[in-house]
């Protein structure tokens, strides 16, 4: 992915996403605790990530192996989480509010409507099967019995770009820490 396909995801609908990244740093009060806690759940989000990608296979089939078989939106629930790892690590309350009311009231509905209507269209009675059965946001407690049994690859972490994500979480996380010397 070039600078300029990175550079055209930024739209009205994600820069308040940024710019609450970049408000969550720069207001951060963040103690040894705070980060050490704090990052426990980055961790977390992230190794969620790595998971969901490395069964993801976008475009080639509807994906319901690994964390797919529990929820539908491991990549989100693992956002989430790495979001409010990073409000823990910053001691910033007020940005995980607002970060939690954007998320939910804007990013998660729009990108739910969407992907939705562009996996019935491409899988049909397959996709909606799947989305009667597994929900989209809270794990359910056994898998689904009706997935796909792939195994994880490394090779799709990398395809999905998420070493990348992984990468840009780390350094957020590095400029918290940074905060807490």
């Amino acid at each position: 992915m070039t600078l300029q396909d990175r550079l055209e995801k930024v739209t009205g609908k994600t820069l308040p996403l940024y710019g609450l990244i970049v408000l969550l740093v720069v207001f951060a009060n963040p103690s040894w605790t705070s980060c050490f806690f704090g990052f426990l759940f980055v961790l977390a989000g992230e190794a969620l990530r790595f998971w969901a990608t490395g069964h993801l296979r976008k475009n080639e089939e509807l994906t319901t192996s690994g964390p797919y078989a529990y929820l539908q939106s491991p990549l989100y629930l693992g956002s989430f989480i790495i979001g409010t790892g990073l409000c823990i690590m910053a001691q910033n309350p007020v940005i995980w509010i607002l970060t939690a009311l954007v998320f939910f009231t804007s990013y998660v509905p729009r990108k739910k409507e969407r992907e939705w209507g562009r996996l019935e269209k491409m899988f049909g009675q397959e996709f909606l099967t799947y989305k009667a059965n597994v929900p989209y946001f809270i794990p359910r407690l056994d898998p689904y019995s009706e997935g796909s049994k792939h195994l994880w690859s490394f090779a799709q972490v990398i395809e999905n770009t998420e070493h990348q994500t992984a990468l840009v979480i780390l350094l957020i996380s590095a400029f918290i820490f940074i905060r807490a010397l």
